[in-house]
């Protein structure tokens, strides 16, 4: 009878061992980050910071409407000298249109979003994946370290390395690297916030290494909507009431 029973445990013991709980990938983890910070359909208000090296500030506030990864629309509400200025994003490109000449213009995914440190990609595309191969650079007991590698050169970023908090999958801070391995930038991600049914940081400062400047971006507002209307992701309404 002990014979029998040992031979059972051993057996329960091989199975358990067999079949360990499968590790998220880096893929897995990058997936719920970008999900946090950009679901599908909502409405939004961010106000940016810029702080310069003469010590002046600059602040926009911006009503941003998502309806997925590819489709976003950003619209500048103030100062008053830019209101009325959008941006958009239709899959791989981005526009932004200038009241004053009534025309869109394509946009490159690293230049500076409204004068700041933040780039159009930083701001307007919360889909790592598509652009960058993950893999996990480290594990510590409380956070993920994945590097983002850039699949060509049509990327922001040669590499990104980002801290994501194990508990909660929310980033902590990023890094951003070029193609010879400089740091670039600094994304601090603030505290986290619940906004109705989406729970994300509420605030990000990004400091840029090489020109010690730095700019916030803070959400006032965020809700997810039923629907956003199509005609709002078309290039030909920017300018128009939709």
């Amino acid at each position: 009878m002990t014979k029998i029973i040992l031979a059972l445990s051993l057996g329960a013991s091989l199975i358990f061992t067999a079949h360990p709980a499968k590790a998220e990938s880096a893929i897995e983890i990058i997936s719920k980050v970008e999900k946090n910070l950009s679901p599908p359909n909502f409405k939004s208000l961010y106000q940016f910071t810029n702080y310069r090296l003469d010590g002046t500030i600059a602040q926009y506030d911006v009503r941003f409407s998502v309806k997925d990864v590819n489709h976003s629309h950003g619209y500048f509400l103030k100062p008053e000298r830019e209101k009325g200025r959008e941006t958009l994003r239709l899959k791989d490109t981005i526009w932004t249109y200038m009241p004053s000449v009534a025309r869109a213009v394509r946009v490159a995914d690293r230049e500076s979003f409204a004068g700041g440190d933040f780039s159009n990609a930083d701001v307007m595309r919360v889909d790592w994946l598509a652009q960058y191969n993950a893999s996990i650079a480290k594990e510590t007991k409380n956070q993920f370290i994945i590097d983002l590698v850039a699949k060509n050169s049509e990327a922001a970023y040669a590499k990104m390395r980002i801290w994501i908090d194990k508990t909660t999958t929310q980033p902590v801070q990023q890094y951003f690297y070029d193609s010879k391995g400089t740091l670039l930038k600094i994304c601090k991600y603030g505290s986290v916030k619940t906004f109705g049914n989406i729970t994300r940081p509420a605030k990000l400062v990004m400091e840029n290494v090489i020109t010690k400047l730095k700019s916030e971006m803070q959400i006032i507002e965020l809700q997810l909507e039923n629907k956003i209307p199509d005609g709002r992701f078309v290039v030909d309404n920017l300018g128009k009431e939709i």
